[in-house]
């Protein structure tokens, strides 16, 4: 049984490796009319991708967007279809996110920049516990300052008093 079994599972493998091979040559088939224009049917799919009609029909998501592209009129031919290089309105919005983009890294770095110029003046009052106001200082027995902290764990366990504190 187990011998039998395999074989099973191997014809099993088969079909799904024939099966995904299908749905890829009608996906190509379904690019290639979309980009040269040509109106996209069942049957031009169908020739395009070298796929039959009733597997077309059969399969789920190829049926729906192939029905979804049917109602979309071709592109006039020497035309950019949607979402290709070249197009005026796919470029205008590439270049409006692009321009987004560098703003946002902009304030980034700026805000990353602030963020470490808090932390140096975070660090500088630790290293001069003399600075800060009586009630500052830590309450730890036995620490003074960062200065004599040994391990990341004191100065852990340091900073989160003086947050308690604050």
């Amino acid at each position: 049984m187990p011998a039998e079994q395999d074989r099973i599972a191997t014809l099993r493998q088969a079909a799904a490796a024939k099966r995904d091979a299908a749905v890829t040559r009608a996906e190509a088939g379904i690019r290639k009319l979309a980009k040269t224009g040509q109106p996209v049917t069942f049957r031009a799919v169908a020739a395009a991708g070298g796929v039959s009609v009733d597997f077309l029909y059969r399969h789920p998501g190829l049926r729906a967007r192939i029905e979804r592209l049917r109602g979309h009129k071709p592109a006039p031919a020497g035309h950019a279809p949607p979402g290709e290089p070249g197009n005026p309105a796919t470029s205008s919005v590439v270049a409006t996110l692009t321009a987004r983009l560098t703003e946002l890294r902009r304030e980034l770095a700026e805000t990353k920049a602030q963020l470490a110029a808090a932390h140096g003046e975070l660090l500088a009052l630790r290293r001069h516990p003399g600075n800060a106001a009586p009630g500052d200082r830590p309450s730890h027995p036995g620490v003074r300052d960062d200065a004599t902290l040994k391990t990341r764990h004191q100065r852990r366990d340091l900073a989160i008093h003086a947050l308690e504190a604050g």
